[in-house]
């Protein structure tokens, strides 16, 4: 087994918890059932698929009744709020989605730190929320230890069939050794083209937890399997939770 590390965009100490909605509840999740590991339709129902002129580029986290979060990279070459859509409650990017809604984009904000860095999307509209769409919750100061079980999850051209459904990706948060203590380092495993902006998930206390941002950097063009998981190298340091509290009506 490979011993390198998924490298994401750290949020446990960055983000507060959400207290406007009930947040990361997935009544149709089975994960911790030992259920199918099919991907189906409100198994993530936080997942957004950020698009341009009508094209998945990146993910997205809904983490509030209008807010999107998602990496930086996704956005930072084109961030005029008109040129973006998102879409929530879809599973496939080729096909019918009967839960799906597809939303305008008023605002984008950029976090100006160097190093790894997020985006957050205003909608027009806040989305009628439902067993397919909901918010996830994120909380300041919240860890998880050393062999929890987490989630990724995202779409890939060179994954899902002809349909390109939601791929998800287990994994455990493993030592982080000598990056940052706000880290959060997991198993190697391969991240597919297209993750990126999309979440880090981890279940504690009977909700659903925002643990990371997937970036852009964890994408190596390798073709269809994308690529390994590397070291944690850039967290987000503590001065950046001013920009997030700035930006999401917590």
């Amino acid at each position: 087994m490979l011993s390198n590390s998924l490298s994401v965009l750290c949020l446990s100490e960055c983000l507060s918890q959400l207290d406007a909605v009930d947040c990361g509840q997935a009544p149709l999740n089975t994960r911790l059932l030992g259920g199918s590991s099919e991907v189906t339709d409100g198994e993530w129902p936080w997942m957004a698929s950020l698009q341009k002129d009508g094209r998945h580029v990146c993910g997205g986290t809904l983490v509030d009744e209008d807010s999107v979060l998602s990496s930086a990279d996704c956005v930072s070459s084109s961030p005029t709020a008109s040129d973006w859509t998102v879409v929530l409650g879809r599973l496939k990017q080729n096909g019918s989605n009967l839960f799906e809604v597809t939303l305008n984009v008023t605002d984008i904000t950029l976090s100006n730190q160097t190093g790894s860095h997020a985006a957050v999307l205003r909608l027009e509209t806040p989305p009628t929320l439902s067993n397919y769409i909901q918010p996830i919750c994120v909380d300041h100061g919240r860890t998880f230890s050393v062999g929890s079980t987490c989630w990724a999850a995202g779409w890939s051209s060179g994954a899902g069939g002809e349909e390109q459904v939601l791929q998800e990706i287990q994994t455990s948060v493993v030592d982080c050794e000598d990056t940052w203590s706000d880290s959060v380092c997991t198993e190697a495993l391969t991240l597919e083209q297209g993750f990126s902006g999309g979440p880090l998930m981890c279940h504690q206390d009977g909700s659903w937890f925002l643990a990371g941002v997937l970036t852009a950097e964890d994408e190596v063009n390798n073709g269809p399997q994308g690529a390994q998981g590397k070291n944690v190298k850039d967290a987000i340091p503590w001065f950046f939770s001013d920009f997030v509290y700035s930006n999401i009506a917590f």
